[in-house]
């Protein structure tokens, strides 16, 4: 997107740029020429010389005919594609920014970037003298070297940029060498990484990503596979497209997400939700990596129990033989915060229940004659409200759900919004709730105790306007205050009108 012609507006202080990162870990700004590198599919060459205090990440990829990529910041379009680890256009500028001098040659020439700090007297402070050399002799015929040296590059230093090196994730068709010189230039030690096979791989999981759109970078889900290793307590990690971005998480596993991750601006850490939806996923679709004796850490049950509505019923009841066995006393030391658990027990108790996904709406009445003590332990909760979602809908609710995700989401401001098909146990006059906002997991869930979902009427798309207006009010709370019906009107308005001029079979008068 361009407003205009004009260019040159803004200006950089290079002292500030140099100052500011030339204050962060080493390894910070060497993972930017490395994500670079590995972003041309190509093998990879590192070199940490302890010697001369440098560092070089050299590539075997297309190269760069631009020069000006490695010199003007914001350049590049790395940003519009989620399975590119470049955010900003900003990555190897600050590398540069981080060196004392730093050469770069690649298939459009080279260039010599130094930068000189002097005390200035009369200013009172310290001010860097700033060059950039052109090296057409250097071009070369494929790929990209980025050199950078340092003197006040400690050994602990580079050290953790061996370190980081270690921990890469290396794509299936990638492979990294490794060199590393220590203080009399004498080669200490040659590696060569290359991909490890992982314990396991979810699938198509729906997580948030960055992506632009007319112009603009914005968090957006989309699915995507994530590799998973088991790891030890403590040793956890989760990666984005291989670079590790949190370590040392008290789960036992490392998760290497295949799309960017919305990461803060250095890209060390990620919001706790994201955290809860890796750990979610891989409790429901592989608790077989987990041995029996971890199933009552924290790790666990910290996201078992928040989200027992989106645990399959076989992984809750598999869940509570292997860590409990069959005592109902063991049994409510479980938790309390999942309604939906007081099923399994009765499931596992060989209850009369040969519809037990459907038995939401009377679960309690059960409850009461025949395991009195889970009974007591329901009552306890503080949300009348269990939900138990379809695992597999019929084609005509999956064709239904992926309209309201692709056409009727797409005409509103609702981003991060899912959609769920289940069983909502919660009465309303008019006999069950048509659908239900959660704020906890941003998602809205439409009963199948009340309706099938198979088609678009207008009936339905006005219940789930409903919903979607309490997410764009307050996507914090559920409440029908003033702002939630402003936002239902604005989304009636716009969305209904729409439908009816695209889709004039619509019946207005129809179920």
């Amino acid at each position: 997107m361009s407003y205009g012609e004009e260019r040159d507006v803004f200006g950089i202080d290079v002292s500030g740029w140099v100052e500011q990162h030339r204050s962060r870990d080493v390894y910070e700004v060497v993972r930017e020429p490395i994500q670079n590198a590995l972003d041309t599919g190509s093998d990879l060459y590192v070199r940490v010389d302890y010697n001369d205090q440098s560092v070089t990440v050299e590539d075997y990829g297309e190269g760069v005919d631009d020069l000006s990529q490695f010199y003007d910041l914001f350049a590049g379009d790395k940003q519009y594609d989620p399975e590119k680890r470049g955010r900003f256009g900003r990555g190897v500028k600050e590398f540069i920014g981080a060196s004392d001098e730093t050469v770069i040659a690649s298939t459009g020439g080279a260039l010599r970037f130094a930068f000189d700090a002097r005390y200035d007297q009369e200013r009172d402070e310290y001010v860097v003298d700033a060059t950039r050399d052109v090296y057409s002799e250097a071009q070369r015929d494929q790929g990209t070297v980025v050199y950078g040296v340092n003197d006040a590059w400690s050994e602990a230093d580079l050290n953790r940029v061996e370190e980081f090196v270690e921990q890469l994730w290396l794509p299936e068709d990638q492979e990294l060498a490794l060199d590393v010189y220590d203080t009399d230039g004498v080669l200490e030690r040659d590696a060569v990484f290359r991909y490890e096979d992982p314990d396991a791989v979810l699938e198509q999981q729906r997580l948030p990503t960055l992506v632009v759109e007319e112009g603009f970078q914005e968090t957006r889900k989309r699915r995507t596979d994530v590799e998973v290793r088991k790891t030890a307590p403590g040793d956890g990690a989760i990666y984005e497209l291989g670079i590790p971005v949190t370590s040392e998480e008290a789960f036992p596993f490392a998760f290497n997400v295949g799309q960017k991750t919305p990461v803060t601006e250095r890209r060390n850490e990620l919001d706790n939700s994201y955290r809860t939806a890796l750990m979610r996923s891989l409790i429901n679709e592989r608790l077989d990596l987990f041995d029996d004796a971890e199933l009552s850490e924290d790790y666990v049950t910290q996201y078992l129990s928040q989200f027992g509505h989106k645990t399959s019923s076989s992984v809750q009841r598999d869940y509570i033989e292997r860590r409990f066995g069959t005592d109902p006393d063991d049994l409510l030391v479980y938790t309390d915060e999942t309604p939906s658990i007081a099923l399994t027990w009765a499931m596992q108790r060989q209850l009369p229940m040969e519809n037990a996904d459907e038995y939401g709406s009377s679960v309690r009445g059960m409850l009461t004659k025949q395991c009195p003590s889970v009974q007591d332990w329901y009552d306890n909760q503080t949300d009348d409200q269990s939900i138990d979602v379809i695992e597999d809908p019929g084609q005509e609710q999956e064709a239904f759900l992926d309209y309201v995700e692709s056409e009727l989401l797409e005409r509103t401001h609702s981003t991060g919004v899912e959609f769920e098909l289940a069983y909502i146990s919660e009465d309303t006059d008019d006999g069950m709730t048509k659908a239900t906002y959660s704020p906890a997991d941003d998602t809205i869930y439409l009963n199948a105790f009340a309706d099938e979902w198979r088609e678009p009427t207008p009936k339905r798309i006005g219940t789930i306007l409903h919903e979607l207006g309490h997410h764009e009010s307050n996507p914090n709370e559920d409440g029908h205050g003033p702002d939630w019906y402003h936002e239902v009107e604005k989304l009636s308005g716009e969305v209904i009108h729409q439908l009816q001029d695209e889709q004039s079979s619509l019946d207005p008068y129809q179920d």
